[in-house]
This record gives structure tokens, sequence and C-alpha cells, in this order.
């Protein structure tokens, strides 16, 4: 069987993602070396330290330009720092009332949810 290496594929940064310095997309491009690889938005954002709003921007245009496959990943206070469950993302919050998988409590408010965005590359991503 022959395998291919993985695909390299560059991400024009200079129209939307022009805020980003040489250093961060440096940073981007090592960290997506990679197929497979995953970020979530918080990781980014202190990976690059940046602000979560264009951290979660950067995932965004990765998914829109098909570079990424992202999730809505969903915490409960029963686990703080751990997902419970994830749901593709696009297609909204859980409906309430929603069933923690971890602990089974019907969650009635979502003050009693966090979320994140966690991002799966598809390819190696390179940042230029």
């Amino acid at each position: 069987m022959i395998s291919r290496p993985p695909a390299l594929l560059r991400l024009q940064c200079h129209q939307r993602l022009e805020f980003l310095s040489s250093d961060q997309k440096a940073k981007l491009s090592k960290h997506f070396t990679d197929p497979d690889k995953t970020a979530t938005a918080h990781q980014l954002a202190a990976l690059l330290d940046l602000n979560y709003t264009l951290a979660l921007e950067i995932l965004v245009i990765l998914e829109a330009e098909k570079l990424c496959q992202n999730q809505l990943l969903i915490y409960h206070q029963c686990k703080p720092n751990v997902p419970v469950a994830a749901i593709p993302y696009g297609e909204g919050f859980p409906n309430l009332p929603w069933s923690c998988p971890a602990c089974e409590k019907e969650v009635k408010n979502y003050d009693e949810l966090f979320f994140d965005i966690l991002a799966k590359a598809k390819d190696s991503i390179e940042f230029v």
C-alpha cells in the first residue's frame, strides 16, 4: 500500500486575518503542522496572546475555508474543565432542557453550561 504525504494547505492571511503578526502566523503554522491537530479558541488565545474573540475568528475562518472541522464543546458545572459533549459547529446551542451525559442532571438554564469551539485540521496548514 502506498501512503501519500499529508497535504500542506496555505491560508492567505492578508485579507481576513491581517491582525496576525509574522510570529503569530509562524506559531499557528507550527501548531497545525500535523493533520488532525486540534485547537480550541481558548488554547489559540493563550498561544498567540490574543483575546478570545480574535482566536474564535481564526477558527471560524478555518472552517469557512474548509481547512478545519469545528465542533461546539459543551461544559457543565459538574466537570467544568472537561467537555461533557460536543456537537457540530453551526447547529446552534443544545435545546433546553438538556440532559448532561456526565451527571445525568437536567439542565434548564444556559447559565449552568460553558462553551468553546474545537477545530480539527483536515490537513497540515501553513499561515502565510
